[in-house]
């Protein structure tokens, strides 16, 4: 897939940073819809100010957590939920995206994804892993 960068809100593609910074604004809209979907008491851990969740040790960490989709001009990037949350303490998951004043779209979000940049045509292409 291939997507034209230079949307009205622009978000930079790092190497160098696990989490996803979103804008403040977005970030509340993603945390109260995660809220929603999950349906589970939250919590935010001493020092950490993630958005996390208790699960089950047993089976699939990722079972019941949400998907979540970026939308770039003439492209959609559709995260899995090993994608948007990390497994910081066994039972404990967490949202790897926090509020920021520069949005960074981050490493754990682009796991098991090839991305190509073309600055020179500003395109960014990114393609499953499998």
């Amino acid at each position: 897939t291939t997507a034209l960068l230079g949307d009205a809100r622009s978000i930079i593609i790092d190497l160098g940073t696990s989490l996803t910074f979103l804008a403040k604004d977005v970030y509340g809209q993603v945390a109260n819809a995660v809220a929603n979907v999950i349906n589970r008491e939250h919590f935010y851990p001493p020092k950490q100010d993630l958005l996390c969740y208790h699960v089950e040790n047993n089976g699939d960490p990722y079972e019941g957590l949400p998907e979540m989709t970026f939308h770039f001009t003439n492209a959609e990037w559709k995260l899995p939920p090993s994608n948007i949350f990390g497994m910081f303490r066994s039972g404990i998951t967490c949202l790897a995206t926090k509020d920021g004043e520069m949005p960074i779209f981050g490493n754990i979000a682009k796991q098991n994804m090839h991305v190509k940049y073309d600055l020179g045509n500003r395109l960014l292409s990114f393609a499953p892993t499998e």
